[in-house]
């Protein structure tokens, strides 16, 4: 649908810090409950990724997906939210 000027792109966030992960840590039942807190991504980041994607400059992730994972997604959102 881009003709149509429809836009699409996948995120993939890994794990972010919420109320739900607190749980999950809590439970023990999984390798993610064993996680450091610090290695989850901020609720925050999350959403300045999307706004920053939805934009000009997310333009070369059309039609594909953007990892907060991978070494050049935490690189981009460090450009993006200053962190």
């Amino acid at each position: 649908y881009a003709s149509h000027g429809i836009r699409s792109v996948g995120l993939s966030p890994g794990t972010v810090a919420t109320a739900m992960q607190e749980r999950i840590r809590e439970s023990g039942v999984n390798p993610v409950s064993q996680l450091d807190w610090s290695s989850h991504i901020p609720p925050e980041a999350v959403g300045e990724a999307l706004v920053w994607l939805a934009g000009e400059e997310g333009r070369e992730f059309d039609g594909d997906d953007f990892s907060l994972r991978s070494e050049r997604g935490r690189q981009l959102l460090g450009e993006i939210s200053g962190r």
